[in-house]
């Protein structure tokens, strides 16, 4: 059990430019309005697929999480933000938790500033394709529940369309397998089930 939820510790340090900013106020996280993403990953030999869902910029976004584990079957869950809130939620055990957004892990690729670029150690690296679409490179450092990882992300427009963990003593990477810029997102993708 506790390698399982070090595994989610990871996946989430894996998505990591996805709900890192708390928003009062409408801000523009991403240079697209709306857009869905299936993800790839490979945690510890465990094959996890995951679809991301943004609308208004950023101001909502969801992302779903499949996984397939031997003797428990599927396990879905999401993490949804909207209006300044997140909410962690697990469709097969039925659980609904509110997550703590702190505003000092604000992360915004479109505004980083140089005390942000200071406090994860950010650095530039190239520039390179990803799915045809040019993404600013760029690695970082970050510390999430005691784990301590470094980062290296693939970014468009703001949003981290992939990237490699190294935490733990184990590598994750997310790789795009399909990104649709300027989706129609349905309204109820965003919705938190009251259980």
């Amino acid at each position: 059990m506790k390698t399982r939820l070090i595994l989610a510790s990871l996946l989430t340090l894996a998505t990591f430019s996805l709900f890192a900013q708390e928003e009062k106020e409408p801000v523009k996280k991403y240079g697209f309005k709306s857009a869905i993403i299936k993800l790839s990953s490979d945690v510890m030999g465990q094959a996890v697929e995951s679809t991301v869902y943004i609308d208004d910029y950023g101001a909502k976004e969801c992302q779903k999480v499949k996984v397939s584990i031997p003797g428990m079957g599927d396990i879905e869950t999401a993490t949804i933000a909207k209006d300044g809130k997140a909410w962690s939620v697990n469709y097969t055990m039925k659980q609904v938790q509110e997550v703590d957004m702190s505003a000092s892990d604000k992360l915004n690729f479109l505004e980083l500033t140089d005390e942000i670029r200071k406090k994860y150690n950010i650095q530039e690296a190239g520039v390179e394709k990803v799915l045809d679409l040019e993404c600013q490179v760029y690695t970082l450092e970050n510390e999430a529940q005691g784990v301590k990882a470094k980062i290296k992300g693939w970014i468009y427009k703001g949003m981290t369309l992939k990237s490699e963990t190294e935490a733990a003593g184990m590598t994750i990477t997310v790789t795009p397998v399909e990104f649709k810029e300027n989706a129609v997102v349905l309204p109820q993708v965003f919705d938190v089930p009251k259980y």
